[in-house]
């Protein structure tokens, strides 16, 4: 009979906590993922203008309440994102194609959320044109957008 010595909680927590550093300080440093960050960008940047443009359509043309035309904006663009994501990007065609984009766009909802909530508090906070406003808060919210579309939502 023979037994195995068992960890303590604290040390399979810090074990992990070690592989996991490790594991960040490999996808930093891995040149791969500097090409995909760049085309991420490149993504984010058409993404972007699709938004810029349809935000302006439905605030200005379409006579929208600035919210809706958040709303409206977002769902254009994530579309095109995650066609351009999943084909261009990641490369990811290992998973089935539902499964991405359910998966795609759940962050990219909740980082739409975090982006509306950045929106509403400079209009609200500063009186900051819409426009510009919008900007700001997608540009603070695509780092996070990228890690976890990367480690989630494509599995790159």
């Amino acid at each position: 009979m023979t037994t195995t010595l068992e960890l303590p909680a604290s040390a399979r927590a810090m074990d992990r906590a070690r592989l996991a550093y490790r594991r960040t300080m490999y996808e930093v440093r891995h040149p791969e993922n500097h090409k995909q960050a760049v085309r991420f960008l490149c993504v984010g940047a058409s993404g972007y203008a699709i938004n810029f443009v349809s935000f302006w359509i439905l605030l200005h043309a379409a006579g929208l309440d600035y919210k809706l035309a958040f709303c409206g904006a977002f769902a254009i663009a994530s579309t095109n994102n995650f066609f351009w994501n999943r084909h261009w990007t990641f490369k990811a065609h290992h998973d089935h194609y539902g499964r991405q984009a359910v998966r795609f766009f759940v962050i990219s909802a909740v980082v739409a959320l975090f982006a509306y909530l950045i929106l509403i508090g400079l209009v609200a906070a500063t009186n900051m044109w819409k426009v510009p406003a919008d900007a700001i808060a997608w540009i603070v919210v695509t780092p996070i957008s990228f890690l976890v579309q990367k480690l989630w939502s494509f599995k790159a």
